[in-house]
Parts: C-alpha cells; structure tokens; sequence
C-alpha cells in the first residue's frame, strides 16, 4: 500500500467538546480515531487504521503475530508445500477451516462463507481498492463446509501472504447470510457489524463513536468488556483528549512524542513496520535521468538533521526492505553525507562548480522538489538547503494534497525530479516492491520510472521459484540493485507511534501496523 507523508495537521481543540466524559471504568477503552472509519467492511476500507479496525469484527484465514510470523487463524495451519496443502507445482492452495468457529450472531463459518467473501471481492459494483492478488485466482472451489481450494493461474509464492491473509489489505471473511447479494456497499450489514472476530459493532453514532462490544462466540473471550472508537478531528485533538484522560490510547506521530511524553501515566509504545520513507528519483527526467546525479544527491544529504526533526526516534533507512523483515539485507550501510563523493559524481557527469553553483554547458543544474500545499514546507526546505550546499539548485513548487498522486499531479504526469513519499508493505517481501517496469504507468507505483533488466529477472523468479534459499537471494539482488542504481533515496524506516494509558495493557501492533491479539487487551 503505497502512502504519501509529509502532510502537517493543523491544530484543533474540537476534542475538548468531549471533555469530562472520560469512561475511566474497568475493562472499557476508548481509542482516538483521527477521523471516521470509511467503512466496517474489510472490501471497503481504504487506509491502515480502518483496515486495523475492521479486524476487530473480521476475521481472515491466515494472520500475523505481533513477532511477525503467519499464523493460522480461520485456518488450522498455515498451507505450506511442507504439510501438503501447497501443490509440487504451486499451482493449488487448499486451506482447512477451523470446524468451531461462529459468528456474532451464532451462526457457522463455513467455505460458503469464503467463497461468497471471494465472489464480492470480484464484484464490480463494490469500489474495492485493490483486487489485483485475487485476479490470479483461477478457480475457488469448496469441497466441503470446512475445505478451500485454491487453484491460481500460474504459480506465486506470495499468495499465502495476500489472499484472505493481513496484508497490505486485509479482506476478512464475511458473513454470507447477512447479505442479500454480493454487492456490499451501503449494506445494512455495516450499521451494526459483525463478523468471527472478537468484537462486533453495537452502535455507529456518525461523526462522534463506533462502540463494539464481545462477540459472545468468540474464544478466548475478549477481556474488554466495551471498546469504543471515537472520532477526534486530528491528532492535536486525539492528545488533548489523552491529557483529559477521554481515551486511553491514540496512534501519534513522531512531532507529538515530546508533547505525548509530558502526559502523566501514559507511555509510547513504539512498533517497527514494513514501511520506509524516501525521496523518490525521477530517473526519466534531466538531470536525476543520470545515476551519477541520483547518488550525489543521496551524498549529500546529511542523516542527522533528518534525525533531529524526528525528534531521535529517525533510523536511516539503506536497503528497500526494512529490518523487520527476514529478507532485509543488512549489508548495505546507511546513508552518510560525503560531499567528497558527491563533488566526484557531479564532475564525473559534466556538472562543474562556478561560483558556488554547479553547471553543464552554460545551463544550471536545478532540481524540481514536489511538496503538498498546506504543510510548513520544512521538509522541502530542508532538502533545497542541502542540495545547495552541493552546488545543485532546487525549485520547491506546491500542490494541492488532493491531486499530488492524482493522474494530473507531478507524481503521475512526471512533473519533478525528487518528492517525497512512503509505503507500508505487506505480508511478504513483493509487497514492497514498487521499481518494477510493470508498475510504471499513470496507475502504478513505480513513480520513479525504474526499469532494469536484472531487478526484472530476479522480481519474476521470486514469484515462481519452489527454493526459499533462491528466493531470499533474489530478493537481496533487487535490494543491491535499486542501491546502486538510486531511483529512491532512503531516508527511514518507519515506525508506528501509539500514546497508551498505563491503565492498558496486552496491546501490540504487527508490522503492518494492524492490532495483535485485541482479545487479550484490558484495562484497569
């Protein structure tokens, strides 16, 4: 899932409209939502938030565990070729339901069950961001009340990862009976929610609160007894109502920390994620078209000042795969500001120093920075000062936060040299994977127009190879060729800030930043 950054949130205090009606009650949380859910409904959730709510009420096949390891969860175990649920040919995937499990209204979970969930993924009526994983679905078939088979139309190895598992989305199974068809949206399903996940919605007041309760089927039974979502106007709003003690856990990010550490009883929990912010490289426009202008650039860009506008918490980012995956490679260092080799590289180019600014045949070597209106342009400016201190002049323009990655803005029309941006990742290693030549295109995330024939080779073997040895190898050799080549430079590898009461306890987040185990959070 790719996401933009950089964006400031204005100020608010419309969360002191709340003030007073703090819960404070035992086994009853409420949690700051910075604006509300666009849907309960898992086909229809379109940011990380939402889609970590909806797994409260849904549940998927296969999950991940706070340590970041697949774990069976609607499913017995987890299809492997191992355990034979994985054909030889990695073609079929059969998945084995757990026989106990009911939803909120106590009805079984079956294969219908999925199978219908499947056929509304598919629907064209329902505006489901992404169907592309369950395009590769040859056939779904159901043996049995308790058995799915999978058959794809060609081999992948990440399917386990992507297909009804928490992923960069994660489509939870719904209940069939509760639909009159496979057109989900506007069901009245969503007003009061359910699903096989340890809460359901009992009321939905729009613009103030989503309030769940058990599901009483559920096993073990959550330790909550009410978890309430209620929706602030932003994150200023979401620490104020931190400090009156109105909700006892609120997702902050970096610039709140030193506000968020003054809250007495209340701790940050910090989580590693599958995500990485960059500055992406157009590598078809003049001058960042040349890798030697691309690396001087990553030479000249000084990590700690980065680190202080993160307030410590910033940790420079080297390889495209974050350490919290297996595949990270370890051995490519971080970046480190080295005007000696960016000087080098702009020589070596024909971009020569006159006076303090650099120069090719009488024409000024200036890059355009993409930044969204309405933020400080700090980061921007950051970034401009920086590259001049190397001689390279740098134009900031502006642009409305609704068309920056529109089909008319600079990052889909090609109209910049360096932006900044930022993906969260999935499951699996693809998933984070956005410089292949098939992803370059007015709807694909290959911003930076990257196409090399090596990375292309070893991003088509990772998908098919039976060998997980040949497959992380593979994945180390597309993480040395997009350092070397530098459509993006690393900047850091992200993390998931959350304000938690000391009250709370038993909450965790994975690297995808969806909630872990809410069945087992309590407070006080």
């Amino acid at each position: 899932m790719n996401k933009l950054r950089w964006l400031a949130l204005a100020a608010s205090c419309a969360a002191c409209s709340h003030a007073g009606t703090s819960s404070g009650a035992p086994h009853q949380l409420v949690i700051a939502d910075w604006g509300e859910p666009s849907s309960i409904d898992p086909l229809l959730a379109h940011d990380q938030d939402t889609i970590g709510f909806d797994l409260l009420v849904v549940q998927t096949l296969v999950g991940l565990s706070k340590e970041n390891r697949l774990v069976p969860i609607l499913a017995t175990r987890v299809p492997t070729r191992d355990n034979g649920d994985i054909s030889s040919d990695g073609r079929t995937i059969v998945y084995h339901l757990r026989s106990n499990v009911r939803f909120a209204d106590g009805t079984a979970l079956t294969s219908r069950d999925v199978a219908f969930t499947f056929r509304a993924i598919m629907d064209s009526r329902n505006p489901v961001l992404s169907e592309d994983a369950y395009r590769r679905i040859a056939a779904l078939t159901t043996p049995d009340a308790h058995t799915v088979v999978v058959r794809l139309r060609a081999p992948w190895n990440a399917a386990v990862r992507e297909l009804f598992a928490q992923s960069d989305f994660a489509f939870g199974i719904l209940p069939a009976h509760a639909f009159s068809g496979t057109g989900v949206l506007h069901a009245a399903w969503e007003e009061h929610a359910f699903g096989s996940g340890p809460f359901r919605v009992v009321q939905w007041r729009r613009g103030d609160r989503i309030v769940l309760e058990p599901n009483p089927y559920f096993s073990p039974r959550p330790k909550l007894t009410r978890l309430e979502l209620r929706m602030l106007p932003d994150i200023t709003g979401a620490v104020v109502a931190l400090r009156t003690g109105e909700v006892q856990l609120a997702r902050v990010l970096a610039h709140d920390i030193p506000e968020v550490a003054a809250i007495p009883g209340v701790r940050l929990v910090a989580t590693p994620i599958n995500g990485m912010e960059y500055l992406s490289l157009r590598t078809t426009a003049s001058p960042t078209d040349d890798v030697r202008v691309r690396r001087a650039i990553a030479d000249t860009l000084d990590p700690t000042l980065f680190a202080r506008a993160y307030f410590g918490r910033y940790t420079p980012g080297a390889a495209f795969l974050p350490p919290v995956f297996g595949w990270h490679d370890g051995a490519l260092a971080p970046l480190s500001r080295n005007d000696a080799a960016a000087a080098a590289e702009l020589d070596a180019a024909g971009w020569h120093l006159h006076g303090g600014a650099r120069a090719k045949n009488g024409v000024p070597l200036n890059v355009t920075i993409v930044e969204t209106a309405g933020t400080s342009g700090a980061f921007a400016v950051m970034v401009q000062r920086q590259l001049a201190a190397a001689g390279i002049g740098g134009t900031i323009k502006f642009f409305p936060a609704s068309s920056f990655n529109g089909p008319d803005g600079p990052l889909r029309t090609g109209a910049f040299n360096v932006a900044a941006q930022s993906w969260i990742g999935g499951a699996d290693p693809e998933q984070s994977v956005v410089f292949a030549c098939s992803q370059v295109g007015p709807n694909g995330n290959n911003i930076a127009h990257f196409c090399d024939r090596g990375f292309e080779a070893a991003f088509e073997d990772q998908a098919v190879t039976p060998d997980e040895r040949r497959r992380a190898a593979d994945f180390r050799t597309m993480q040395q060729i997009i350092y070397r080549e530098m459509p993006i430079v690393p900047l850091d590898y992200a993390e998931f800030y959350d304000a938690v009461s000391d009250r709370v306890g038993g909450f965790a987040r994975n690297m995808l930043g969806f909630p872990v185990d809410a069945e087992k959070w309590d407070v006080k």
